[in-house]
């Protein structure tokens, strides 16, 4: 897959999807929704307080803060796994991060009310990905990490929205107050 991921270039539309699924999996994980982690940058108390420190774009920034949230948990929770790739990780070579900068973060549809249940965030993903085809759990680990294999992606879809894709569909495996954070290895 390396190889895979190398030769193709990420596009436009790849990277919109990509951080519409990183906001998306960062809105359920905030304290009013499913409380995956300590995040309140996308809830109605995080935009009381934003408006008030980024009057001029305060929805860019509690969307940047969500996701260096989410990227730390993941780290974090990834930790023992130096090569683990995830959602908010998707290359080694760094090549998703270079993608989305092109895309505006206040652009992007996201969820303002909290998303409660898991059933909630599964309609959210069906919204977006339709339903899923299957992927591998591997193990979980003692941080909630959850390695999985990906098959190769269906006819005529990237692998970079294939991988993002089906890592977030992963975090469906999680419940309310107990994240868990699917990963990869190359």
């Amino acid at each position: 897959m390396a190889n895979e991921m190398t030769d193709n270039a990420i596009t436009v539309d790849d990277a919109e999807e990509l951080l519409v699924l990183r906001l998306l999996i960062a809105r359920a994980a905030n304290k009013d929704s499913l409380a995956w982690w300590d995040d309140e940058s996308l809830s109605s108390h995080g935009a009381f307080l934003l408006n008030r420190i980024f009057p001029v774009a305060p929805q860019t920034a509690a969307r940047s803060l969500a996701l260096r949230a989410a990227r730390s948990r993941h780290e974090a929770a990834c930790a023992s796994e130096p090569n683990a790739l995830y959602l908010f990780r998707l290359d080694a070579a760094n090549q998703d991060e270079l993608a989305v900068r092109q895309v505006a973060l206040a652009t992007l549809s996201v969820p303002e009310e909290p998303i409660g249940t898991m059933d909630a965030l599964r309609a959210k993903l069906i919204q977006l990905i339709g339903e899923l085809g299957p992927y591998k759990r591997v193990r979980l680990t003692g941080n909630q990490g959850l390695l999985i294999e990906i098959p190769p992606p269906p006819v005529g879809v990237s692998v970079w929205r294939h991988r993002a894709q089906t890592l977030a569909w992963a975090y469906l495996e999680g419940a309310h107050s107990q994240p868990v954070f699917p990963y990869i290895l190359e």
